[in-house]
């Protein structure tokens, strides 16, 4: 395995997840006049295992969305496949098209990229390149040679919501929660995936207490955690008792304001409960690392369904929360309660609003 950093930057979970496409739980089918053959174009011959370009709008070191992603593609190296992974400078699109344009010529089986702001660059790329085979997580790309994996983060984000709200209601389990009905979240961007955590959030703060107010704010970027920290530390200081970072390497700010508050705060994308421990009650994962291996398996196969949209939510384990390694701060009624809200949802007793 290779990793590259280019221009301005010098074992796994077993979790039974299916490949799901979006809608009713049916199984996808390819786009019109884009059937699959039994071997499509870009899976690799029989005794052979697809090589992997995984292409990084920023740099790794977030311990967060992109950290885990690269588990997953360290996983796959350790299986055997030939990988590389692509570094960019976090304020760089130009950089980052170079990149995914500079692996798309044939050489690479699959050359895997994510979120939103890959969007435009993949669909500019993808009919450039018709031979080259891509999947793209946390975001939706429409193109016949484009596999895209979507998580429903309203449904992990409502958990994480319940979560706080079930601290600030129920104090006597929470030394660090103040006489306060107050939570707070703060997002990377104002884009709707952000806003999709948001919207879950709130949801599950007010079905644990509808008097509970939610603080939220936007540092702008996915970089900066000194600004993380700032907002984080403004919504202590108007006594949220917990705030909820869903902001890539800025939320790790947020986790050290959690700490020199002495507050709490709730991680997200991968476990970051020893981070600050103490004080980080959960983290809200997207097990984006587990789905990408169980996209690139299904593509070695010739089973991937290009043209078409996996969902990962709380019905499949694709989104949840880790308690793991949190000291111990959140007592298993709480665990168990915040279980019986999610059994709600898998049922469809409960519907958690989305911005999609």
């Amino acid at each position: 395995m290779r990793i590259r950093t280019t221009g301005a930057i010098a074992g796994v979970a077993a979790l039974a997840l299916a490949l799901t496409a979006c809608g009713g739980g049916s199984t996808p089918t390819a786009a019109p006049g884009t059937e699959q053959p039994a071997t499509s174009p870009g899976a690799a011959p029989s005794g052979d295992l697809l090589s992997i370009a995984n292409v990084v709008n920023g740099g790794l070191g977030d311990q967060g969305f992109f950290d885990d992603a690269q588990r997953g593609i360290d996983a796959l190296a350790a299986a055997g496949h030939k990988t590389e992974t692509l570094q960019a400078a976090v304020d760089n699109p130009a950089q980052w098209k170079a990149n995914l344009e500079s692996v798309s010529t044939g050489d690479w089986g699959l050359v895997i990229t994510g979120t939103s702001q890959m969007v435009d660059i993949l669909a500019e790329a993808a009919p450039k390149f018709p031979d080259q085979k891509y999947i793209i997580y946390d975001s939706v790309v429409e193109a016949p040679n484009v596999a895209s994996i979507t998580y429903k983060q309203n449904e992990g984000s409502f958990l994480a919501g319940v979560l706080a709200g079930l601290v600030t209601t129920s104090q006597a389990d929470f030394p660090l929660a103040g006489q306060d009905k107050i939570v707070g979240a703060v997002g990377g961007m104002d884009i709707p995936v952000i806003n999709d955590f948001f919207v879950g959030y709130e949801a599950g703060v007010k079905a644990v207490d509808p008097e509970i107010k939610v603080l939220t704010s936007y540092v702008g970027d996915f970089a900066n955690s000194q600004k993380g920290y700032d907002q984080a530390k403004a919504m202590y200081d108007q006594g949220a008792n917990v705030v909820f970072q869903v902001a890539g390497g800025a939320g790790i700010g947020v986790l050290q304001a959690a700490k020199d508050a002495n507050k709490y705060a709730i991680g997200v994308d991968a476990n970051q409960n020893q981070l600050q421990p103490g004080h980080i009650l959960a983290s809200m994962l997207k097990n984006i690392g587990v789905s990408l291996e169980q996209a690139v398996a299904s593509a070695q196969d010739g089973s991937l369904q290009y043209g078409t949209t996996a969902a990962f939510g709380l019905a499949n384990d694709g989104v949840g929360l880790d308690f793991d390694d949190n000291e111990g701060i959140v007592p298993q009624t709480i665990i168990d309660k915040i279980g019986e809200y999610k059994q709600q949802v898998v049922d469809g007793t409960l519907e958690v609003p989305t911005k999609f």
